[in-house]
């Protein structure tokens, strides 16, 4: 290691004299991971399914609709925040070298593409992605497709324009879309995003959504679970669910019937629940000193300025047999009807002010499902359907990490269809996390997966028998790119 002259008595970094100069010789972009995201998409064939399927344009001159779309899709992949960002990739020589293109899509004209949608070319899209996604689900090893897990949940996206169309008041008073989002939990995919009028309730078109999702995925993997809050309880959802064999677990909003049948159990019936039960530990790892925890000062800074605070003490779980209200009387006449566990979390909440105790209730919440006592019992099925919360980064992540819910343009259709490239964009990530790159890299946040897999300075060189992107060597990530590219070449996709 070296270290600089004169030991301590100077800075490392120096305030070295340097001049900048412009190279127009230089063909290279900091785009060098694009080359991983559009040879996956050649693979498997996205340009041919949209433009078989997405008829927009009348005249192809000089793009096609898989040209538009994969310029939106490229520009969220890379970190673009609106339209006009796609001018960073259309005024590089190397980005168009690298996707073969003489030219790309001015952010003007990519907008007017956007506004060209109806609600029939949308589902025209989105079967040339879902096409394409099985694919890749088709090269998964057999014990990764065991259980597919899918989570339902919408979002309010507060805009500010006073035109925007299907823009309304939604419940918590903001003038703002109501986009709905189906995802796979085991993959990290994003299966549907819908945009909705801002007033629209939580669970309007799910019924449609598992309609089309649950015979893809049934095709692929061997059991199909469906989880979601007391908003998407509903008959219509759940009837699809049963239709397509796939088990579901839902909460239920508080229902007086269901209150006091849990308030009559008999205490035998209910069960300690452990919401973080401990991990079986090895004998090497149990003789580790476990690290000392902090104060948790919060609280006791809450009961010193004699604040009022709430303290779970214990949580127990219980089942009943419950059936739905319209099959009730189906049941009592002794015709066939179905009946599901309802298991019901109680806990005992404490409630002080300052030092002093007030007051004990007992608090429930209440859980519906088809999945048999063989395969669940009633804490795991409580800790299942609490796992839907990880749809929570997904969502934010939509929104912040992909910024696919920017909503840039005044139409709601348009504002769907740049959602949709959002899609693409986060689906070209999770299929490469699946395919080539490490499994960890699942979980990443955008942020850390651009830094590592998409901003990588590289020189793109044509030459008469094609082009190659020469990699920046010293980018910690370089060989884990050429090792994707290759394991990506040897995919025979269907």
């Amino acid at each position: 290691m070296l270290w600089p002259e004169g030991g301590a008595e100077r800075p490392v970094f120096r305030n070295r004299r340097f001049r900048i100069e412009v190279d127009h010789r230089d063909n290279s972009t900091p785009y060098g991971g694009v080359a991983l995201a559009h040879r996956l998409a050649a693979q498997l064939e996205l340009d041919k399914q949209i433009n078989r399927r997405v008829g927009l344009l009348k005249i192809n001159r000089p793009y096609f609709e898989s040209d538009h779309i994969l310029t939106h899709v490229y520009n969220q992949y890379v970190g673009g925040q609106c339209i006009e960002d796609i001018a960073n990739l259309q005024h590089s020589e190397a980005v168009k070298s690298l996707l073969g293109a003489c030219r790309i899509p001015d952010p003007s004209t990519a907008g007017d593409f956007l506004r060209r949608f109806h609600e029939s070319d949308l589902c025209d899209f989105q079967r040339a992605i879902d096409a394409a996604r099985e694919k890749v689900w088709s090269q998964l090893p057999s014990h990764s497709k065991k259980v597919a897990t899918i989570d339902l949940d919408s979002t309010v996206k507060e805009v500010h324009g006073e035109c925007k169309q299907g823009a309304e008041f939604s419940y918590n008073g903001k003038w703002s879309y109501h986009p709905l989002l189906a995802t796979l939990s085991e993959t990290n995919e994003i299966l549907r995003t819908i945009n909705r009028p801002g007033n629209s309730s939580s669970a309007i078109g799910s019924a449609e959504v598992l309609s089309e999702v649950l015979p893809m995925v049934n095709r692929h993997f061997r059991e199909v679970r469906v989880r979601g809050d007391s908003k998407f309880y509903q008959r219509a959802i759940i009837s699809e669910c049963e239709k397509w064999g796939a088990n579901f677990v839902f909460t239920t909003e508080h229902i007086n019937s269901l209150h006091d049948r849990a308030e009559l159990l008999p205490e035998r019936a209910w069960r300690p629940f452990d919401p973080h039960p401990e991990k079986r530990r090895s004998k090497r790892s149990k003789r580790k000193k476990r690290r000392c925890k902090r104060e948790r000062s919060r609280r006791r800074i809450a009961r010193r300025r004699r604040y009022e605070t709430l303290t779970t003490t214990s949580q127990h779980v219980a089942e009943l047999v419950y059936a739905l209200p319209h099959q009730r009387k189906e049941i009592d006449y002794g015709m066939k009807g179905n009946t599901y566990r309802m298991v019901v979390k109680r806990q005992r909440v404490e409630t002080h002010k300052g030092e002093n105790r007030l007051f004990d209730e007992y608090q429930y919440r209440f859980f519906i499902t088809n999945i048999g006592v063989g395969h669940m019992n009633a804490s795991e099925v409580v800790r299942f359907c609490y796992g839907r919360c990880d749809q929570e980064n997904t969502i934010e992540q939509t929104k912040n990490g992909v910024s696919s819910m920017r909503m840039p343009t005044g139409e709601l259709l348009a504002n769907g269809a740049f959602l949709m490239c959002g899609q693409l964009a986060w689906c070209l990530r999770s299929w490469l996390s699946l395919l080539s790159l490490p499994k960890e890299t699942i979980r990443w946040e955008w942020k850390w997966f651009r830094q590592a897999f998409v901003y990588v300075s590289a020189k793109v060189v044509r030459a008469a028998r094609g082009v190659s992107v020469r990699l920046s060597a010293a980018h910690r990530y370089a060989e884990h790119l050429v090792i994707a590219h290759q394991r990506i070449e040897s995919f025979a996709f269907p």
